[in-house]
């Protein structure tokens, strides 16, 4: 039984939380705060296997909350948080230190709590068990799974044009441990980072403040420019297109394509038609997005980084490209950025 603790000033959506985990009939709310430091006091007693927490509450934040743990007794932390401006800013800070993932909060509950039920059950699952497995030192399978190249065996790529790079779970912590490591000379980026559009425009916002490249969220008809990476927004589609001798973006339909919109397949396939040299990143996320993509980029030519197994909040797009044959290598994400450095042979 997994235990768990949440915390939100919401009695009434603390009760609807409480009822669609334990619902499940594999998770237990041992304690349900209705701030930040009660929250604290309740994991310390627990000491439960996750915690969720909602990002405004008096007394105590959410995120203050997130720190307190992430400093003292890291475990996995959902957010909670409203598809506002105000609250897509506290929870891209709340990623960037280390929460695992996030949930939007329902402005109401009619026809929406079996999607939300879900969700929230599949998610907390997930990163539970991807903790219990860090925590006893295992992989989620074979000893093949975890084989990795070493940084100085990553060959030199004369030419590359283009670098696409796909997360979801856990993906703004190690996303931004790649751009941040890159420098101006890099070849131009395109990042699909499965988030609702509030989300991504605070996302690039916040990347481009910390990182040395420039980092935006993309509009239809940009121009790639080397130093820049384009965030495809959140419920767009995002594909990359020629226009002379010029690569372009276009940002398309609504709909879900391998679950997702926007999808890392859809973009990586749009780059598997260029007929250029590009590069393939793939990170932390859960299911197999990107696979696909990545099949059409690996038979274009395009070279595969992939994050590893140690290093994942969630192995599962990576695990899922890496099984189908399209990872050339898998590396720590403390190393993808210099992977591509010099894979891109650029001169520092």
């Amino acid at each position: 039984m997994i235990q768990v603790v949440i915390a939100d000033d919401s009695a009434f959506l603390r009760q609807i939380l409480t009822d669609v985990l334990e619902k499940s009939g594999k998770i237990k709310v041992v304690a349900a705060a209705k701030n930040g430091k009660e929250a604290l006091e309740a994991i310390t007693q627990f000491k439960p296997e996750l915690a969720i927490f909602d990002v405004e509450m008096p007394v105590m934040s959410g995120l203050e909350a997130l720190r307190h743990v992430m400093q003292e007794a890291p475990l996995p932390v959902l957010m909670f948080s409203s598809l506002t401006s105000e609250g897509a800013s506290v929870t891209v800070k709340a990623l960037e230190y280390g929460a695992a993932d996030f949930l939007l909060k329902p402005t109401s509950l009619s026809g929406k709590l079996s999607t939300l039920a879900d969700d929230l059950v599949e998610k907390v699952q997930t990163l539970v068990m991807r903790s219990r497995l860090a925590r006893i030192g295992k992989g989620s399978n074979s000893v093949k799974l975890s084989k990795r190249i070493d940084i100085n065996e990553v060959p030199s790529l004369r030419g590359v044009d283009l670098i696409a790079m796909g997360s979801s779970t856990g993906g703004v912590q190690a996303s931004l441990e790649v751009l941040k490591n890159l420098p101006e000379s890099v070849p131009p980026i395109v990042w699909v980072q499965h988030m609702p559009a509030t989300f991504t425009a605070k996302l690039a916002e916040r990347f481009d403040s910390i990182c040395n490249i420039h980092v935006k969220e993309v509009k239809s008809g940009d121009i790639l420019e080397a130093g820049t990476c384009y965030l495809g927004p959140g419920g767009v589609q995002m594909r990359v297109k020629k226009k002379g001798m010029q690569m372009v973006v276009d940002l398309g339909e609504t709909n879900k394509v391998s679950g997702f919109c926007p999808s890392c397949d859809v973009l990586f396939e749009s780059v598997a038609l260029l007929g250029k040299k590009s590069l393939g990143v793939i990170l932390t996320g859960m299911g197999s997005d990107g696979t696909k993509g990545l099949i059409k980029m690996k038979e274009a030519g395009s070279y595969v980084f992939g994050q590893d197994e140690a290093s994942c909040v969630v192995y599962g797009m990576p695990r899922a490209a890496f099984e189908a044959g399209t990872v050339n290598c898998q590396l720590g994400i403390n190393q993808i950025g210099q992977a591509i450095v010099q894979a891109c042979s650029i001169k520092l």
